[in-house]
């Protein structure tokens, strides 16, 4: 009697996160060159150490959004200027998968992939922010953005509850809201499996 062979265990699909860091990695690294610094010169101009931005151009470590303020400023850029080339007047800018920066959140586990970072005039507006299961988003205090602007979110993925000045709206997969980014708001992962958003900033 032949043998039966069990279930394959699935394929564990690989994530583009190690090609998101090292692009954002190989970016710091060539405005580093262009300017003649020395990994420690941007590590003393942005208050860092030089362990850290060797880490950061080689794609150990995903930035945080505080850390990357940091080495914009050291730089003498913008964030979207660090994180993306900007747009040369092209009528087409291509991002390609696996290639777009990601950036952190101290004490969060939420991460924002940025989209089209080199376009809208030097300003981030549009992120694929993930979170894990049953885990709290990042607070509208650690992101800048203009009192009345209002902001687009789509669930791409996932249970979440969207949080928008005290009032919590629960939603699924497919659904989207349109809020005042000017007033307090965040969002959380219901579920048990990691979720997926879109958030566009309009005007």
């Amino acid at each position: 009697m032949a043998c039966q062979q069990g279930k394959q265990p699935p394929r564990r699909v690989r994530r583009p996160i190690l090609r998101c860091v090292n692009a954002l990695g190989a970016r710091i690294k060539a405005l580093r060159e262009e300017r003649g610094l020395l990994q420690k010169q941007v590590a003393e101009k942005a208050g860092l150490t030089a362990s850290k931005v060797s880490q950061i151009e080689l794609g150990r470590l995903t930035p945080s959004l505080r850390t990357l303020w940091k080495v914009a400023d050291a730089f003498g850029v913008s964030i979207p200027e660090l994180l993306e080339s900007p747009a040369r007047g092209e009528g087409v800018h291509i991002s390609r998968k696996g290639e777009r920066p990601l950036v952190s959140f101290e004490n969060s586990s939420e991460r924002w992939m940025v989209l089209g970072a080199g376009l809208f005039e030097g300003k981030v507006r549009a992120v694929i922010a993930t979170l894990d299961g049953g885990a709290r988003g990042v607070s509208t205090d650690k992101v800048r953005i203009k009192p009345g602007q209002m902001k687009f979110f789509y669930v791409l993925q996932g249970d979440v509850a969207l949080r928008h000045d005290g009032k919590t709206y629960r939603m699924s997969e497919g659904d989207s809201a349109l809020v005042d980014g000017g007033a307090p708001h965040n969002w959380d992962n219901t579920g048990r499996r990691r979720a997926r958003v879109l958030w566009v900033i309009l005007g």
